[in-house]
């Protein structure tokens, strides 16, 4: 994960996020697929072995390497200071590097290996910025919140606040969002209670420093403002209504074609539910169709400027009375949290996401749905091990006969008290009450 360092810190564990690729072992069930995992760290064998019976695989035509490093820097920049570890890698022969996000970092190792890159290229980075998300849904005729993109500095975004404000009274409050920042690590939540009719400008520079209400804290106004001189910001209405979701879709970018993996529902956490802890497949029935199409329409733009991977396109959702309005919130040209539960369900369960109604159906036509999160978190659980976990989750354990049951990731994060759970049913509220069984068993052994 190559990504803005100030936001990567607040994330805890995010060290074993490495983790998360161990879905894709089940590429090994094509025999004619090697599949050489490069970690930080060696991963424990047990968790390893786990994640391959999953997927009914072996270590066979499985190569682990690492760096033996837990510095608090990216990956491939180890990689990248490693010559015996290059060499070993080339020596492989490998066909494509598959990679979080592309950085010009991600880019160097795959010409250093002589393979192409399998996430968006860095040149296009611009794209999946605050600013670039803006723009580019509005190329793809995707409604956004009212707001304002390409402000430069601080006094940009005093000025968006107060013109906000100004054309109408009625916002409530409004959101900052520095333009490179990874998830809500760059947001900044800001209340107009108490505005005066005349002279907002003014009294929003008064009050800003002391309002800013940090998606992600801690942080500090002083910090944050040198970060939006820095990376320039964008300022939107925070949209509020009888009923607002997160909906989010992943988007498949190969060859200058688009396609739709999937739609979720994302769950949210903190103070101003900006924290992304976990996400409900399929997106809500009223709405997963017309999240996708959006999520298409985007990401036929981002096929035709030439980005290719995997990326995430993220919406809020505001119900009033019985009508649904979406607005496009962000582009992120990335793997996401939806990711890896995502695909350990196609690990899991043969059948196929149908576009027509916006679900996973297993091979005999029934729906398949799950609850998935990453961040089972409390302290208690630093004294388990993963073992621990696996025996827990045993007992709610994935059945390939009625292709339902929980599966297990990031397991070694027990060390710091998390880990995480996909829970595959028939319906989200099945793979829900499933999930908290299975936190219920691992809250017993502690």
């Amino acid at each position: 994960m190559t990504l803005d360092s100030a936001g990567l810190v607040k994330i805890p564990g995010v060290n074993h996020y490495e983790e998360r690729f161990l879905v894709f072992l089940q590429l090994l069930r094509d025999p004619a697929v090697r599949v050489v995992f490069v970690t930080s760290e060696p991963i424990a064998d047990e968790v390893v072995d786990y994640s391959l019976g999953l997927f009914g695989c072996t270590r066979e035509r499985l190569t682990m390497l690492d760096c033996g490093s837990r510095d608090p820097i990216p990956l491939t920049e180890k990689v990248l200071r490693r010559p015996d570890l290059l060499a070993a890698l080339r020596a492989l022969d490998p066909s494509v590097l598959v990679a979080f996000n592309g950085s010009p970092q991600e880019r160097a190792l795959a010409v250093r290996l002589g393979v192409p890159l399998f996430a968006a290229d860095p040149d296009l980075a611009g794209l999946g910025s605050k600013t670039g998300s803006r723009r580019l849904f509005a190329e793809a005729g995707v409604p956004v919140a009212p707001g304002f993109d390409g402000l430069r500095d601080t006094g940009d975004v005093v000025a968006a606040l107060a013109d906000l404000r100004a054309a109408d009274p009625a916002v409530g409050s409004a959101i900052v969002k520095l333009n490179d920042s990874f998830g809500a690590g760059g947001n900044v939540v800001f209340s107009f209670d108490g505005a005066p009719g005349t002279g907002l400008a003014d009294w929003v520079r008064r009050e800003l420093p002391g309002r800013a209400v940090f998606a992600s804290p801690p942080d500090s106004w002083e910090d944050y403002a040198a970060k939006v001189d820095e990376m320039g910001a964008v300022v939107e209405r925070f949209v509020t209504a009888d009923e607002t979701t997160s909906p989010s879709a992943q988007v498949l970018l190969v060859d200058g074609a688009a396609r739709v993996l999937s739609t979720h529902d994302q769950v949210l956490a903190g103070a101003e539910k900006q924290i992304f802890v976990g996400c409900t497949f399929p997106s809500r029935a009223e709405y997963r169709t017309q999240v996708q199409d959006m999520a298409l329409r985007a990401g036929t733009v981002l096929a035709g400027a030439g980005v290719s991977g995997i990326a995430s396109v993220d919406f809020v959702s505001a119900r009033t009375g019985s009508t649904w309005r979406h607005f496009g919130l962000e582009v992120n040209l990335r793997m996401g949290g939806g990711t890896a539960p995502y695909f350990m369900l196609r690990g899991l369960v043969p059948g196929e996401y149908d576009p027509s109604t916006a679900e996973f159906r297993a091979e005999d036509g029934t729906p398949r749905s799950y609850f998935a999160t990453d961040r089972v978190l409390r302290p208690e659980y630093r004294a388990l091990r993963p073992a621990d976990l696996i025996g827990v989750l045993d007992t709610e354990r994935f059945d390939a006969q009625s292709h339902t049951g929980a599966a297990g990731y990031m397991l070694s994060a027990v060390e710091i008290g998390r880990f995480g759970v996909v829970y595959v049913d028939r319906d989200t509220a099945l793979a829900t009450a499933g999930y908290r069984r299975v936190v219920a068993g691992v809250d017993a052994l502690v």
